[in-house]
């Protein structure tokens, strides 16, 4: 079975190799381009930084270096795997589910009080994280370090969703709402937005799930937690297949 999958072509080989292996066939549609931004720190020292995602990882490294910091957070354990990868010591992060919410739950998150916190993320997105924070009288600062941008249409594109709508069986799977808007946006380029709402999308959250539904998908699934084994888990399940 044909599996659309709209990452960025730089994130997307572990996924497609899982994909694989599970006996259906990948077709890459990136949807999104990720690039740097000049980002720099307000201060030297901070009493903690938080990771937003495995992005802002790998694009806040520079950055990380010129401060000194005395706790470190990731949003989720793809993101606590990019900073060890990085030899950065995780002092927590949620274990189950990958989310804002997720991490101000955590008792070692809750109890900062009255501390110097940034957070490093891509450039816009939810607020959810640092109003959470000011609660407590935390000041919280950003430092954007990455930008996505939604794709210029390529063959690729064109190439992809083709051989993918030829088949009325098969799944895309979405990693994130910007990640959503940029198919649906590529979609319209290509008049097949109609068509692609047909299929299911295997999606990562409630929070995609309901953005999706309002965008009238028809079918939306969830996964069990966020990583690319879940979605790869989706893809096994003989039952949801048959659907």
């Amino acid at each position: 079975m044909n599996v659309l999958l709209t990452r960025p072509l730089t994130q997307v080989k572990a996924l497609e190799s899982l994909v694989i292996d599970a006996g259906h066939q990948p077709l890459l549609f990136p949807t999104l381009e990720v690039v740097a931004l000049n980002a720099t720190a307000q201060r030297s020292q901070y009493d903690a930084v938080i990771f937003i995602s495995a992005n802002a990882v790998e694009y806040g490294i520079e950055v990380l270096s010129a401060i000194s910091y005395s706790k470190v957070f990731a949003v989720g354990a793809a993101t606590a795997k990019k900073l060890n990868n990085h030899h950065i010591p995780v002092d927590d992060f949620p274990q189950e589910k990958a989310s804002s919410e997720a991490l101000l739950s955590l008792e070692s998150v809750s109890c900062l009080r009255n501390k110097n916190i940034l957070i490093f993320r891509g450039k816009g997105g939810r607020e959810t994280l640092k109003i959470g924070l000011e609660k407590n009288l935390n000041q919280v600062e950003y430092a954007q370090v990455y930008n996505r941008i939604v794709c210029t249409l390529s063959t690729l594109h064109n190439q992809s969703l083709s051989d993918f709508l030829l088949d009325k069986k098969g799944f895309v799977s979405v990693t994130s709402n910007e990640n959503l808007e940029g198919l649906v946006s590529l979609a319209k380029q290509l008049n097949a937005l109609d068509s692609l709402k047909q299929y299911p999308l295997i999606v990562l959250s409630e929070r995609i799930k309901k953005y999706a539904q309002s965008l009238n998908f028809k079918q939306v699934i969830v996964t069990p937690n966020i990583s690319d084994q879940a979605i790869a888990s989706v893809l096994e399940q003989d039952n949801t297949l048959d659907n």
